[in-house]
Protein backbone atom coordinates (compact mmCIF):
# COMPACT_ATOMS: atom_id res chain seq x y z
CA UNK A 1 0.00 0.00 0.00
CA UNK A 2 1.20 3.22 -0.80
CA UNK A 3 -0.03 6.80 0.31
CA UNK A 4 0.59 9.71 -1.96
CA UNK A 5 0.43 13.40 -0.07
CA UNK A 6 1.98 16.51 -0.80
CA UNK A 7 2.94 18.12 -4.88
CA UNK A 8 3.71 14.17 -5.91
CA UNK A 9 -0.90 13.86 -5.65
CA UNK A 10 -0.91 16.66 -8.59
CA UNK A 11 1.81 14.04 -10.88
CA UNK A 12 -0.56 10.97 -10.07
CA UNK A 13 -3.35 13.29 -11.30
CA UNK A 14 -2.23 12.90 -14.84
CA UNK A 15 -3.28 9.38 -15.04
CA UNK A 16 -6.59 10.62 -14.87
CA UNK A 17 -6.15 12.53 -18.06
CA UNK A 18 -8.33 11.50 -20.94
CA UNK A 19 -10.43 12.70 -23.78
CA UNK A 20 -13.59 12.72 -21.69
CA UNK A 21 -11.86 15.52 -19.38
CA UNK A 22 -11.79 17.94 -22.52
CA UNK A 23 -15.32 18.25 -22.78
CA UNK A 24 -15.09 19.64 -18.96
CA UNK A 25 -15.47 23.52 -17.90
CA UNK A 26 -11.63 24.62 -17.19
CA UNK A 27 -13.33 26.27 -13.76
CA UNK A 28 -14.61 22.71 -12.68
CA UNK A 29 -11.19 21.28 -13.32
CA UNK A 30 -9.58 23.79 -11.77
CA UNK A 31 -11.56 23.78 -8.72
CA UNK A 32 -11.35 19.99 -8.37
CA UNK A 33 -7.12 20.21 -8.71
CA UNK A 34 -7.91 22.74 -5.68
CA UNK A 35 -9.74 20.43 -3.67
CA UNK A 36 -7.05 17.65 -3.73
CA UNK A 37 -5.05 19.92 -0.83
CA UNK A 38 -7.60 18.13 1.43
CA UNK A 39 -6.83 14.63 0.70
CA UNK A 40 -4.75 11.62 0.40
CA UNK A 41 -4.47 9.30 -2.61
CA UNK A 42 -3.64 5.69 -2.26
CA UNK A 43 -2.14 3.41 -4.80
CA UNK A 44 -4.24 -0.07 -5.00
CA UNK A 45 -4.53 -2.63 -7.64
CA UNK A 46 -2.91 0.03 -10.25
CA UNK A 47 -5.79 2.58 -9.63
CA UNK A 48 -5.41 5.60 -7.49
CA UNK A 49 -8.32 5.76 -5.07
CA UNK A 50 -9.13 9.04 -3.85
CA UNK A 51 -11.77 8.28 -1.11
CA UNK A 52 -14.74 5.53 -1.52
CA UNK A 53 -16.92 8.26 -2.72
CA UNK A 54 -14.69 9.73 -5.94
CA UNK A 55 -14.49 6.66 -8.35
CA UNK A 56 -10.79 5.21 -8.48
CA UNK A 57 -8.58 5.91 -11.70
CA UNK A 58 -7.86 4.98 -14.51
CA UNK A 59 -10.77 2.93 -14.85
CA UNK A 60 -14.09 2.37 -16.65
CA UNK A 61 -15.94 3.39 -13.90
CA UNK A 62 -13.97 6.53 -13.74
CA UNK A 63 -15.05 7.45 -17.72
CA UNK A 64 -18.68 6.90 -16.57
CA UNK A 65 -18.03 9.42 -13.95
CA UNK A 66 -16.91 11.86 -16.25
CA UNK A 67 -19.57 11.66 -18.58
CA UNK A 68 -21.58 12.46 -15.75
CA UNK A 69 -20.20 15.33 -14.82
CA UNK A 70 -20.38 16.35 -18.37
CA UNK A 71 -24.25 15.94 -17.99
CA UNK A 72 -24.48 17.97 -15.11
CA UNK A 73 -21.72 20.55 -16.91
CA UNK A 74 -24.34 21.26 -19.60
CA UNK A 75 -27.36 21.68 -16.74
CA UNK A 76 -29.09 17.87 -16.88
CA UNK A 77 -29.03 16.64 -13.60
CA UNK A 78 -27.45 13.25 -13.71
CA UNK A 79 -27.41 10.73 -10.79
CA UNK A 80 -23.26 10.05 -10.16
CA UNK A 81 -24.18 7.47 -7.01
CA UNK A 82 -26.49 4.63 -5.87
CA UNK A 83 -26.65 2.67 -2.83
CA UNK A 84 -29.12 -0.27 -2.89
CA UNK A 85 -30.29 -1.94 0.32
CA UNK A 86 -29.92 -5.72 -0.21
CA UNK A 87 -31.84 -6.58 2.88
CA UNK A 88 -33.35 -5.77 5.47
CA UNK A 89 -32.51 -8.21 7.79
CA UNK A 90 -29.82 -7.78 10.51
CA UNK A 91 -28.51 -9.24 13.23
CA UNK A 92 -27.67 -5.95 15.73
CA UNK A 93 -29.76 -3.43 16.86
CA UNK A 94 -27.19 -0.28 16.24
CA UNK A 95 -27.96 3.33 18.20
CA UNK A 96 -27.76 5.19 15.52
CA UNK A 97 -29.83 2.84 12.38
CA UNK A 98 -31.43 4.61 9.40
CA UNK A 99 -33.11 1.61 8.57
CA UNK A 100 -35.05 0.61 11.89
CA UNK A 101 -38.70 0.51 10.66
CA UNK A 102 -40.76 -2.15 11.63
CA UNK A 103 -42.14 -2.68 8.38
CA UNK A 104 -39.57 -5.81 6.85
CA UNK A 105 -40.55 -6.55 3.74
CA UNK A 106 -39.36 -9.58 2.12
CA UNK A 107 -35.74 -8.86 0.20
CA UNK A 108 -35.62 -8.15 -3.49
CA UNK A 109 -35.12 -11.18 -6.06
CA UNK A 110 -31.77 -12.18 -6.91
CA UNK A 111 -33.30 -11.79 -10.68
CA UNK A 112 -34.97 -8.33 -9.24
CA UNK A 113 -31.90 -6.91 -8.37
CA UNK A 114 -30.09 -7.83 -11.50
CA UNK A 115 -32.21 -5.82 -13.16
CA UNK A 116 -32.02 -2.72 -11.09
CA UNK A 117 -28.41 -2.87 -11.62
CA UNK A 118 -28.49 -3.10 -15.06
CA UNK A 119 -31.08 0.19 -15.26
CA UNK A 120 -28.77 1.97 -12.96
CA UNK A 121 -25.85 1.72 -15.35
CA UNK A 122 -27.16 1.99 -18.54
CA UNK A 123 -28.58 5.55 -17.03
CA UNK A 124 -24.62 5.60 -16.67
CA UNK A 125 -24.24 5.54 -13.07
CA UNK A 126 -20.50 5.13 -12.01
CA UNK A 127 -20.47 3.84 -8.29
CA UNK A 128 -23.10 1.13 -6.64
CA UNK A 129 -23.35 0.58 -3.24
CA UNK A 130 -25.22 -2.49 -1.56
CA UNK A 131 -26.38 -1.82 1.93
CA UNK A 132 -28.89 -3.27 4.36
CA UNK A 133 -29.87 -4.55 6.87
CA UNK A 134 -26.74 -6.41 7.11
CA UNK A 135 -25.54 -7.30 3.33
CA UNK A 136 -23.71 -10.89 4.24
CA UNK A 137 -27.05 -12.40 5.20
CA UNK A 138 -27.44 -12.57 1.94
CA UNK A 139 -26.28 -16.00 0.34
CA UNK A 140 -25.92 -14.56 -3.44
CA UNK A 141 -24.18 -11.57 -2.41
CA UNK A 142 -21.01 -12.34 -4.63
CA UNK A 143 -23.48 -13.05 -7.81
CA UNK A 144 -25.31 -9.32 -6.50
CA UNK A 145 -21.52 -7.81 -6.85
CA UNK A 146 -21.14 -9.76 -9.67
CA UNK A 147 -24.00 -8.24 -11.94
CA UNK A 148 -21.46 -4.82 -11.34
CA UNK A 149 -20.21 -4.44 -15.08
CA UNK A 150 -16.50 -2.70 -15.39
CA UNK A 151 -18.93 0.43 -16.05
CA UNK A 152 -19.26 1.20 -12.51
CA UNK A 153 -17.15 0.42 -9.08
CA UNK A 154 -19.07 -1.70 -6.24
CA UNK A 155 -18.90 -0.99 -2.68
CA UNK A 156 -19.98 -2.88 -0.08
CA UNK A 157 -21.40 -1.54 3.29
CA UNK A 158 -21.18 -4.45 6.18
CA UNK A 159 -20.93 -4.48 10.34
CA UNK A 160 -18.34 -7.35 9.36
CA UNK A 161 -20.15 -10.45 10.36
CA UNK A 162 -19.76 -13.64 8.16
CA UNK A 163 -16.99 -11.70 6.26
CA UNK A 164 -14.34 -14.54 6.92
CA UNK A 165 -11.52 -15.16 5.22
CA UNK A 166 -13.00 -17.43 2.12
CA UNK A 167 -16.18 -14.63 2.02
CA UNK A 168 -13.88 -12.04 1.27
CA UNK A 169 -11.58 -14.02 -0.93
CA UNK A 170 -14.87 -15.11 -2.59
CA UNK A 171 -16.13 -11.08 -3.01
CA UNK A 172 -12.93 -9.92 -4.40
CA UNK A 173 -13.48 -12.74 -7.11
CA UNK A 174 -16.97 -11.61 -7.83
CA UNK A 175 -15.23 -7.89 -8.29
CA UNK A 176 -16.12 -6.05 -5.49
CA UNK A 177 -13.97 -2.92 -5.17
CA UNK A 178 -14.35 -2.07 -1.88
CA UNK A 179 -15.57 -2.51 1.47
CA UNK A 180 -16.56 -0.77 4.30
CA UNK A 181 -16.42 -2.16 7.91
CA UNK A 182 -18.59 0.05 10.73
CA UNK A 183 -16.84 0.49 13.81
CA UNK A 184 -17.62 3.24 16.03
CA UNK A 185 -14.80 3.00 18.55
CA UNK A 186 -11.26 1.39 19.07
CA UNK A 187 -12.45 0.19 21.97
CA UNK A 188 -14.06 -2.96 22.06
CA UNK A 189 -16.82 -2.58 25.05
CA UNK A 190 -17.92 0.92 23.18
CA UNK A 191 -18.18 -0.52 20.06
CA UNK A 192 -20.36 -3.50 21.37
CA UNK A 193 -22.50 -1.42 23.47
CA UNK A 194 -23.29 0.76 20.37
CA UNK A 195 -24.67 -2.04 18.57
CA UNK A 196 -25.77 -4.42 21.60
CA UNK A 197 -23.81 -7.45 20.45
CA UNK A 198 -20.93 -9.20 22.25
CA UNK A 199 -19.21 -9.89 19.08
CA UNK A 200 -19.94 -6.93 17.17
CA UNK A 201 -16.21 -5.67 17.73
CA UNK A 202 -14.55 -9.10 16.92
CA UNK A 203 -16.49 -9.51 13.91
CA UNK A 204 -15.51 -5.85 12.38
CA UNK A 205 -11.81 -6.62 13.28
CA UNK A 206 -11.97 -10.24 11.03
CA UNK A 207 -13.43 -8.32 8.53
CA UNK A 208 -10.83 -5.31 8.22
CA UNK A 209 -8.37 -8.14 8.38
CA UNK A 210 -9.91 -10.81 6.02
CA UNK A 211 -10.66 -8.08 3.07
CA UNK A 212 -6.92 -6.58 3.02
CA UNK A 213 -5.92 -10.19 3.03
CA UNK A 214 -7.83 -10.40 -0.13
CA UNK A 215 -6.81 -7.38 -1.69
CA UNK A 216 -10.00 -5.85 -1.73
CA UNK A 217 -9.78 -1.74 -0.63
CA UNK A 218 -10.49 -1.06 2.81
CA UNK A 219 -12.40 1.19 4.69
CA UNK A 220 -13.70 1.82 7.96
CA UNK A 221 -16.78 3.77 8.79
CA UNK A 222 -17.42 5.55 11.90
CA UNK A 223 -20.32 7.14 13.40
CA UNK A 224 -19.10 9.86 15.69
CA UNK A 225 -20.36 11.44 18.28
CA UNK A 226 -19.24 14.80 20.29
CA UNK A 227 -17.87 13.08 23.04
CA UNK A 228 -15.25 10.83 20.99
CA UNK A 229 -14.77 14.58 18.94
CA UNK A 230 -13.71 16.55 21.43
CA UNK A 231 -12.17 13.96 24.16
CA UNK A 232 -9.41 13.18 22.06
CA UNK A 233 -10.29 9.61 21.60
CA UNK A 234 -10.67 10.46 17.49
CA UNK A 235 -6.81 10.31 17.28
CA UNK A 236 -6.78 7.04 19.46
CA UNK A 237 -8.80 5.55 17.10
CA UNK A 238 -7.10 6.55 13.88
CA UNK A 239 -3.75 5.38 14.98
CA UNK A 240 -5.55 2.28 15.72
CA UNK A 241 -7.13 1.90 12.62
CA UNK A 242 -3.62 2.61 11.62
CA UNK A 243 -2.28 -0.44 13.05
CA UNK A 244 -4.80 -2.67 11.57
CA UNK A 245 -3.47 -1.15 8.03
CA UNK A 246 -6.87 -0.16 6.62
CA UNK A 247 -6.48 2.78 4.00
CA UNK A 248 -9.56 5.19 5.27
CA UNK A 249 -11.42 5.71 7.62
CA UNK A 250 -15.22 7.41 6.67
CA UNK A 251 -16.67 9.84 9.67
CA UNK A 252 -20.13 10.62 9.62
CA UNK A 253 -22.10 12.40 12.03
CA UNK A 254 -25.32 11.33 13.34
CA UNK A 255 -28.75 11.68 11.30
CA UNK A 256 -32.04 12.59 12.44
CA UNK A 257 -33.65 9.41 11.29
CA UNK A 258 -34.20 5.76 11.54
CA UNK A 259 -33.83 5.12 15.36
CA UNK A 260 -32.54 8.81 16.49
CA UNK A 261 -35.77 10.13 14.46
CA UNK A 262 -37.82 9.18 17.46
CA UNK A 263 -35.12 9.80 20.09
CA UNK A 264 -32.57 12.17 21.63
CA UNK A 265 -30.54 13.02 19.14
CA UNK A 266 -27.62 15.01 19.30
CA UNK A 267 -26.92 17.94 16.64
CA UNK A 268 -23.63 18.50 15.56
CA UNK A 269 -23.21 22.40 15.18
CA UNK A 270 -21.25 24.11 12.57
CA UNK A 271 -18.45 24.63 14.47
CA UNK A 272 -18.56 20.80 15.37
CA UNK A 273 -18.76 20.09 11.74
CA UNK A 274 -15.70 22.83 11.61
CA UNK A 275 -13.54 20.52 14.13
CA UNK A 276 -14.23 17.79 11.72
CA UNK A 277 -12.79 18.95 8.91
CA UNK A 278 -10.03 20.44 10.28
CA UNK A 279 -9.10 17.01 11.30
CA UNK A 280 -9.61 15.28 7.68
CA UNK A 281 -6.83 18.02 6.59
CA UNK A 282 -4.86 17.83 9.22
CA UNK A 283 -4.57 13.67 9.47
CA UNK A 284 -4.45 13.99 5.16
CA UNK A 285 -1.38 15.66 5.09
CA UNK A 286 0.66 12.44 7.32
CA UNK A 287 1.66 9.54 5.31
CA UNK A 288 1.31 6.72 7.81
CA UNK A 289 -1.63 7.16 8.83
CA UNK A 290 -4.79 6.43 6.99
CA UNK A 291 -6.82 9.19 5.24
CA UNK A 292 -9.91 10.57 6.38
CA UNK A 293 -12.98 10.86 4.14
CA UNK A 294 -15.68 13.61 6.71
CA UNK A 295 -18.99 13.82 4.86
CA UNK A 296 -18.54 17.29 7.01
CA UNK A 297 -16.43 17.70 4.44
CA UNK A 298 -17.67 16.33 1.26
CA UNK A 299 -21.52 17.84 2.22
CA UNK A 300 -20.20 21.27 2.67
CA UNK A 301 -21.22 24.29 0.52
CA UNK A 302 -17.32 24.25 -0.74
CA UNK A 303 -17.44 21.06 -1.76
CA UNK A 304 -20.34 18.87 -3.51
CA UNK A 305 -23.08 20.00 -0.73
CA UNK A 306 -25.94 17.72 -0.22
CA UNK A 307 -26.59 14.83 -3.27
CA UNK A 308 -29.38 13.37 -2.79
CA UNK A 309 -32.24 12.94 -4.62
CA UNK A 310 -29.79 14.62 -7.43
CA UNK A 311 -26.78 12.96 -8.19
CA UNK A 312 -26.83 10.29 -5.22
CA UNK A 313 -30.03 8.07 -4.70
CA UNK A 314 -31.23 5.20 -2.37
CA UNK A 315 -33.11 2.18 -3.11
CA UNK A 316 -34.64 0.02 0.24
CA UNK A 317 -35.10 -3.64 0.61
CA UNK A 318 -38.54 -3.31 -0.98
CA UNK A 319 -37.44 -1.05 -4.39
CA UNK A 320 -38.71 2.30 -2.78
CA UNK A 321 -36.21 5.09 -4.31
CA UNK A 322 -35.31 7.53 -2.42
CA UNK A 323 -33.27 10.56 -1.92
CA UNK A 324 -30.54 8.87 0.21
CA UNK A 325 -30.65 6.74 2.87
CA UNK A 326 -31.11 9.29 5.67
CA UNK A 327 -34.31 10.38 3.61
CA UNK A 328 -37.47 8.48 3.96
CA UNK A 329 -39.01 9.83 1.01
CA UNK A 330 -40.12 7.47 -1.94
CA UNK A 331 -40.79 8.62 -5.76
CA UNK A 332 -41.66 5.13 -7.05
CA UNK A 333 -40.96 1.78 -6.57
CA UNK A 334 -38.37 0.79 -9.36
CA UNK A 335 -40.15 -2.79 -9.95
CA UNK A 336 -43.28 -1.13 -10.85
CA UNK A 337 -41.44 2.18 -12.95
CA UNK A 338 -38.47 2.47 -14.63
CA UNK A 339 -35.83 4.14 -13.08
CA UNK A 340 -35.84 7.12 -16.18
CA UNK A 341 -39.53 8.01 -15.31
CA UNK A 342 -38.64 7.76 -11.19
CA UNK A 343 -35.82 9.55 -11.67
CA UNK A 344 -37.78 12.72 -13.53
CA UNK A 345 -39.98 12.44 -10.64
CA UNK A 346 -37.32 13.36 -8.05
CA UNK A 347 -35.89 15.76 -10.01
CA UNK A 348 -38.98 17.94 -10.27
CA UNK A 349 -38.40 18.14 -6.28
CA UNK A 350 -34.26 18.57 -6.33
CA UNK A 351 -33.52 20.32 -10.09
CA UNK A 352 -30.25 21.37 -8.56
CA UNK A 353 -27.89 21.14 -6.23
CA UNK A 354 -27.91 22.99 -2.88
CA UNK A 355 -25.84 22.83 0.47
CA UNK A 356 -27.87 21.68 3.76
CA UNK A 357 -28.97 17.95 4.53
CA UNK A 358 -32.52 16.96 3.25
CA UNK A 359 -33.50 14.86 6.56
CA UNK A 360 -31.60 17.95 9.63
CA UNK A 361 -33.92 20.00 7.02
CA UNK A 362 -37.30 18.26 7.41
CA UNK A 363 -37.00 15.61 10.42
CA UNK A 364 -38.83 18.02 13.37
CA UNK A 365 -42.02 18.60 10.47
CA UNK A 366 -41.89 15.00 9.82
CA UNK A 367 -42.51 14.40 14.24
CA UNK A 368 -44.65 17.76 14.50
CA UNK A 369 -46.82 16.16 11.49
CA UNK A 370 -47.46 13.29 13.07
CA UNK A 371 -46.55 10.77 10.43
CA UNK A 372 -46.32 6.99 11.69
CA UNK A 373 -42.48 6.79 11.81
CA UNK A 374 -43.24 2.57 11.82
CA UNK A 375 -44.67 3.49 7.81
CA UNK A 376 -41.55 5.16 6.58
CA UNK A 377 -40.91 5.46 3.76
CA UNK A 378 -43.26 8.64 3.08
CA UNK A 379 -45.26 7.68 -0.27
CA UNK A 380 -47.89 10.63 -0.26
CA UNK A 381 -47.56 12.91 -2.85
CA UNK A 382 -49.24 15.80 -0.93
CA UNK A 383 -47.27 15.47 2.23
CA UNK A 384 -44.05 15.10 0.00
CA UNK A 385 -44.67 18.46 -1.23
CA UNK A 386 -45.60 19.84 1.92
CA UNK A 387 -42.01 18.63 3.94
CA UNK A 388 -40.09 19.46 0.80
CA UNK A 389 -41.85 22.90 0.30
CA UNK A 390 -40.66 24.13 3.64
CA UNK A 391 -37.52 23.85 3.09
CA UNK A 392 -35.65 27.01 2.62
CA UNK A 393 -33.63 28.35 -0.36
CA UNK A 394 -29.81 27.00 -0.19
CA UNK A 395 -26.85 28.00 -1.64
CA UNK A 396 -25.49 26.09 -4.95
CA UNK A 397 -22.09 24.27 -3.38
CA UNK A 398 -18.94 25.30 -5.00
CA UNK A 399 -18.67 22.13 -6.98
CA UNK A 400 -21.44 22.79 -9.27
CA UNK A 401 -20.67 26.49 -9.27
CA UNK A 402 -17.64 25.67 -11.13
CA UNK A 403 -20.20 23.35 -13.36
CA UNK A 404 -21.98 26.10 -14.61
CA UNK A 405 -25.10 26.05 -11.99
CA UNK A 406 -26.16 29.59 -10.80
CA UNK A 407 -28.62 30.66 -8.11
CA UNK A 408 -32.17 31.47 -8.78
Amino acid sequence: MQYVTGLKKYLFLLKGLNKEILNLPLGFLSFMVKQMKYEKFTVHSNRIFINTIYTPFPSQSYVTALKCFNRLSKGRMSPFSAYISVTDRCHLNCWHCSNASVQKPKDLTLPDLTKVIGELQDFGISCIGFTGGEPALRDDLEKLVNRVDKRSFSILFTSGYLIDTHRAETLKEAGLTAIVVSLDSHIKEEHNKKRQSENAFDDAISAIENSLKAGIYTAISCVINKEMLNSGKIYEFINYVAKLGAQEIRILEPKPCGKLLSSAFEDFTEQDKTKIRELQYEINKKKDLPKIMALAHINSVNNYGCNAGRTHLYINANGEVCPCDFSPISFGNILNESFEQIYKKMNGYFPKPSDGCIISSIYKNIIADGIDIDSLPIRDEDKIERLLGDIEKRAVPKLFSALGFKEV
